[in-house]
């Protein structure tokens, strides 16, 4: 039985995950081919076994290509809204400078100082 997980890393982490999944991927193909080649000129009800074998192989690499697919949509995704968010962070960061300028009784920089 497949289940999900969920983990977290870094954003700047994220394409060395991505080759880490491929690398594993491309393991996996390796080993299939490998396999594959073995199972030519083989007896049939062994073929049987090996073919299925293979099938199960192929569709484990689909799923683990997949879950690269869907990583890498969120990572572009973020990438998107990662401007926006910064700007967003940036504003805050002003409003609390400004709060706490009012606070003090001091001007903020870049607002005239009254005098």
């Amino acid at each position: 039985m497949r289940v999900n997980i969920t983990y977290s890393v870094e954003l700047e982490e994220v394409p060395a995950e991505i080759s880490r999944i491929l690398e594993e991927c491309a393991m996996s193909s390796r080993k299939f081919h490998g396999d594959l080649d073995r199972s030519i000129g083989r007896p049939p009800l062994e073929m049987l076994d090996e073919i299925d074998s293979l099938r199960i192989s192929l569709a484990n690499m689909d799923l683990k290509l997949a879950d690269a697919m869907q990583i890498l949509s969120g990572y572009a995704q973020t990438l998107a809204q990662k401007p926006g968010m910064e700007q967003k962070a940036i504003h805050e960061q002003e409003q609390r400078l400004a709060a706490l300028a009012a606070q003090l009784g001091t001007p903020t920089p870049g607002e005239p100082d009254g005098d």
